[in-house]
C-alpha cells in the first residue's frame, strides 16, 4: 500500500506500508455454469426398431451429483444403471427367450447365437459425453448404420424384436426325442431322433442356436469314433443333425443307452429332407 503525504516546505513524502488483510476484501470463487440449467433444456432419443426411449431434461438433471466445491458433474453410476436397463430390455443375445413348443407349451429358451448385445460401456461413454457437452440427439440404434453399430455389437442374423427369430426354424424336443422344421410357418418335416447319451456326458446341449455350415458326404471323428454321413449340418460348435444309418431305431430311450456324442441323429431320408429345408443362419431351437 502507498502513502503519500507533504511536510510543511511542500517536500512530499512517499512511504511503503503493509496492506492490513482485513481491509482487503475476499474474492469470490468462480464456478463453472450451472450444468443443471444447461442440461434442463436437453432430449435425448434412442430408438430401438419403432420403440423410442426418450430422456429429457427433466431426467437427465436427476443424473447430475454436486461436488464439495459446489459443482455439478455426471453420475457415473447413474449412466451406467440406465445402460444396463436398456441392456436387459432390448439385448437378444445370451438372453432367456419365450417360445411356443409343437406341443402347444411355452418355455424359455436360452439364446446362445442371435441377436444383438448391447455395448453398456460405449453407451456410458456417449451419454455422458452428451449431458457435458449439451449435445441433444436422435439415434436410430437398429438402422445398421456406422453410428448404431457403436452402441450394439452384431452377433448373428437380423435384429428383431427380443422374442422373434422369424418363423423358418428346425425343433428338437430332448425329452420327445423328436423334431420339426418349420418353414414360413408351415411345418414340413417331423421325425424321431435320437441325441446325446446323457449316461456318457454327451447330452446334446439345450439352448437356441444357429445353421453355421452344411456339407455332403464329410467324416465325423471324435475320440472313440470315425464315421461317414450323407449329410451333415452343424449348428452349435461340432454338434449338429446327421444322418445315423447304424442307428436301428429313433426315438423312445434309445438315446440313453445307445445316444450320439451330442449330436442329433437322424433317419436318411429325414436328413436328406432338412438338408434341403437348411439355410444358413437358421434358427435351432433345442430344449
Amino acid at each position: 500500500m502507498i502513502s503519500r503525504f507533504f511536510t510543511l516546505s511542500g517536500q512530499q513524502i512517499i512511504e511503503m506500508t503493509k496492506p492490513n488483510e482485513s481491509s482487503i476484501a475476499a474474492s469470490p470463487k468462480k464456478h463453472k455454469p450451472d450444468l443443471r440449467k444447461l442440461v434442463a433444456p436437453m432430449k435425448i432419443t434412442l430408438t430401438f426398431e419403432k420403440k423410442n426411449e426418450v430422456l429429457d431434461g427433466s431426467k437427465l438433471v436427476t443424473w447430475l451429483e454436486k461436488d464439495e466445491d459446489g459443482d455439478y458433474s455426471v453420475s457415473d453410476d447413474k449412466v451406467r444403471d440406465y445402460a444396463a436397463k436398456l441392456s436387459e430390455k432390448y439385448s437378444t443375445y445370451k438372453a432367456y427367450i419365450p417360445f411356443t413348443t409343437s406341443w402347444g407349451e411355452k418355455i424359455e429358451v436360452y439364446n446362445k447365437s442371435f441377436g444383438w448385445i448391447f455395448d453398456e460401456d460405449y453407451a456410458v461413454t456417449e451419454l455422458t459425453d452428451m449431458i457435458m457437452n449439451q449435445r441433444s440427439e436422435s439415434i436410430v440404434l437398429t438402422d445398421n448404420s456406422e453410428k448404431s453399430k457403436k452402441w450394439w455389437l452384431r452377433i448373428a442374423g437380423p435384429y428383431s424384436v427380443k422374442s422373434d427369430f422369424g418363423n423358418t426354424y428346425a425343433e428338437v424336443s430332448i425329452d420327445s426325442q423328436y423334431m420339426w422344421m418349420y418353414k414360413d410357418g408351415k411345418k414340413v418335416l417331423e421325425t424321431s431322433v435320437v441325441t446325446g447319451n446323457p449316461n456318457m456326458g454327451n447330452d446334446t446341449p439345450k439352448g437356441l442356436y444357429r445353421v453355421y455350415s452344411t456339407a455332403r458326404d464329410t467324416d465325423l471323428y471324435g475320440p472313440g469314433y470315425n464315421i461317414t454321413v450323407s449329410y451333415w449340418m452343424a449348428f452349435n460348435d461340432d454338434i449338429g443333425f446327421h444322418d445315423a444309418t447304424w442307428q436301428d431305431e429313433f426315438g423312445g430311450d434309445v438315446y440313453l443307452t445307445n445316444g450320439s456324442h451330442g449330436c442329433v441323429n437322424l433317419p436318411l431320408y429325414a436328413a436328406e429332407k432338412l438338408y434341403g429345408y437348411v439355410r444358413i443362419n437358421m434358427p435351432v431351437y433345442v430344449y
